[in-house]
């Protein structure tokens, strides 16, 4: 009977990886050559921070809710298919205009089909045991940063021969395709005797440890989306660097936060204390930064973004794994959406901080205070995470 169960379990598995694929591909087709293409058409390095930050601002806003509407009514497949219809519509709107606020509202619409990734998590959770969950969560991970890395590597190509407006219309293409698919997903009903109440669920929020991995989550992505998604590019172009090659330095960024991600799971998680994991990222993350304004190549801005994608694949693959470990078993996926939410912040003020300081000092400057935002949160890594015995016995 166990056999039986399983084997109906994968092909709904696999429609599954494949919508998240395209899910993330549609909202990154565009994100490699986008900071110069607003740049180019007349856009302040102030409201193209904006732009950038509108996509985390809006996962802030709507993911806790998200996931406390779907716990309440019990559904997960329908805002997905929600979720994907919005992110196509926003790849394509920004396809059609050269407007700044209505590029800003399309980015926004990004954001929101992004902050449906909780719903992901917790329906593809659904479908296994817990004691292979571990196992098979990596399988949509490795789905949304290979859909991210294809992506703006498509994405870029495209954008060299055709112009950058044909990486939006790429993006709405694939939202489309996403959807189409997410229709065959099969939704798994929890059974529950009891709707719990928006107060209990709300109560995760004073969880010491789901705060701390959080805190520390909004670093790691302020920096991810200061400096790789959003001025990196810049720093490169300035060193002559063409579409093209911007979609390599994308997925140079992207290909070491997959490995990173493999290798804490498989080999460092089980050797090394998980609060040293997070300085280490940290420290990498500080380094990759930190180099851009110093090198004078192309290459060198490529080396520089493989140390800082090792260090934020290992950094959010932990927190990940560790962000609900001292929460009981019916509040974590309230849980999961409360950490996306506050990282959410980070994919925010990311962009608008450091792009209010590239326009009144320089984009050098940007990338010197990104690197100070990383020793902050490499100090703080030491007060707010606790040893892991700590945690363990507050867990019993």
């Amino acid at each position: 009977m166990l056999n039986m169960e399983q084997t109906q379990k994968k092909p709904r598995s696999a429609v599954f990886v494949a919508v998240t694929f395209l899910f993330w591909s549609a909202m990154y087709t565009y994100v490699p050559t986008m900071t110069p293409y607003l740049n180019n058409i007349g856009i302040s390095f102030s409201m193209i921070g904006l732009i950038g930050g509108s996509y985390g601002f809006s996962q802030m806003l709507l993911r806790v809710p998200l996931g406390l509407i779907s716990d309440r009514i019990g559904r997960r497949k329908i805002f997905i298919v929600i979720g994907l219809m919005i992110g196509a519509a926003s790849s394509l709107g920004m396809y059609l205009t050269h407007n700044a606020f209505l590029i800003l509202l399309f980015r926004f619409m990004a954001g929101v089909s992004a902050s449906v990734w909780v719903i992901f998590t917790v329906l593809y959770s659904s479908y296994f045991d817990k004691d292979k969950l571990a196992s098979r969560i990596s399988y949509l991970s490795m789905a949304n940063n290979f859909g991210v890395m294809t992506a703006k590597l498509i994405g870029s190509a495209l954008a060299e021969r055709y112009g950058h407006e044909i990486s939006f219309l790429l993006g709405a293409a694939m939202g489309l395709l996403g959807l189409v698919l997410s229709l065959f997903i099969t939704e798994n009903v929890p059974v529950v005797t009891e709707r719990p109440t928006i107060r209990s669920l709300l109560g995760v929020a004073k969880d010491r440890n789901l705060i701390a991995m959080s805190t520390l989550a909004v670093f790691s992505q302020m920096l991810l989306f200061a400096t790789t998604n959003t001025f990196t590019p810049e720093a490169a172009v300035r060193l002559g660097a063409d579409s093209m090659q911007l979609g390599i330095l994308s997925t140079l960024a992207s290909v070491p936060a997959i490995l990173s991600a493999m290798i804490c799971g498989k080999i460092f998680a089980k050797r090394v204390n998980f609060r040293n994991l997070v300085a280490f990222s940290f420290v990498l993350e500080a380094l990759g930064t930190v180099m851009v304004p110093l090198v004078g190549s192309v290459f060198m801005v490529y080396v520089a973004v493989i140390i800082a994608g090792f260090g934020f694949g290992l950094c959010m693959t932990t927190l990940l794994s560790f962000c609900t470990l001292t929460v009981d078993e019916g509040r974590r996926s309230v849980a999961m959406g409360f950490y996306q939410a506050i990282y959410g912040l980070g994919m925010f003020i990311g962009p608008v901080f450091i792009g209010a300081f590239v326009d009144f000092l320089g984009l050098n400057a940007g990338f010197y205070i990104s690197a100070g935002v990383a020793l902050v949160a490499l100090v703080l890594t030491f007060v707010l995470i606790r040893r892991p015995a700590d945690l363990k016995r507050e867990k019993a």
